[in-house]
């Protein structure tokens, strides 16, 4: 597991990521990866608040009426929701990723946090931005503030899709190299856009493709997966 200890410096009580060895953070229950990962991070596996990713662009603001949703079990878990923001304290989030990117946000000052799940639909849907956008209209948080950490996830140099699909996201303006697809400085570009500033956006420059520390879909994990988790 790895903690971002840079990124939690900012006042987050937890910014961490399970690795490989870790197990299989996605199966819910006592007794579970998820369960021993979360003792070693100090938090309730029963408190987890978690979404059923869908791939989409939805996010969920949640506070103490969501605690516990899809710790124990994924009925429970919030519908098609792909980001997770709340401004409780005590309240982890976690998002679980096998080569899509978990975009870890947090407002020191208004203590406001989001944690998102940008799979290639969703860096395409600019989650992110929509999420800065939330944290802005709904819990008056100020762009400015936000400082942002894009987590282990598939890289520019290894993340290959078909050319049909390259050709598309050229088009569309997305940062693309021949048939190889940049999620890190396309979800970077959104921030930017939405008004974070450059210099309060980390990239941990982390594949999972390439790296074996963590699941990989791409390299054959087909179910397993990562646990990302934020608290403030």
């Amino acid at each position: 597991m790895i903690r971002f200890e840079e990124f939690e410096a900012s006042g987050l009580a937890v910014a961490a990521m399970t690795e490989q060895r870790d197990g299989d953070c996605c199966l819910p229950g006592a007794g579970t990866a998820r369960a021993v990962c979360c003792a070693r991070l100090g938090i309730s596996h029963e408190a987890l608040v978690c979404g059923k990713q869908v791939h989409g662009r939805d996010i969920a603001i949640v506070d103490e009426r969501e605690r516990g949703r899809g710790a124990l079990s994924w009925d429970s878990a919030l519908p098609a929701t792909d980001g997770l923001i709340t401004a409780t304290p005590g309240i982890p989030l976690a998002v679980f990723v096998a080569d899509c990117v978990p975009v870890f946000l947090f407002a020191p000052a208004a203590r406001v946090a989001g944690l998102v799940h940008a799979g290639r639909q969703g860096t395409r849907e600019d989650i992110v931005g929509r999420a800065v956008h939330l944290m802005q209209q709904r819990l008056g948080v100020c762009p400015q503030e936000i400082r942002a950490l894009l987590g282990p996830s598939a890289g520019p140099g290894r993340y290959e899709v078909s050319e049909p699909m390259a050709a598309e996201w050229h088009q569309a303006g997305f940062p693309v190299q021949g048939r190889r697809l940049d999620l890190w400085e396309a979800n970077r570009r959104h921030l930017v856009a939405a008004g974070v500033p450059e210099v309060h956006i980390l990239v941990s420059g982390i594949c999972t493709i390439e790296d074996g520390r963590f699941f990989s879909y791409r390299r054959g994990d087909s179910a397993a997966r990562n646990m990302a988790v934020l608290m403030v």
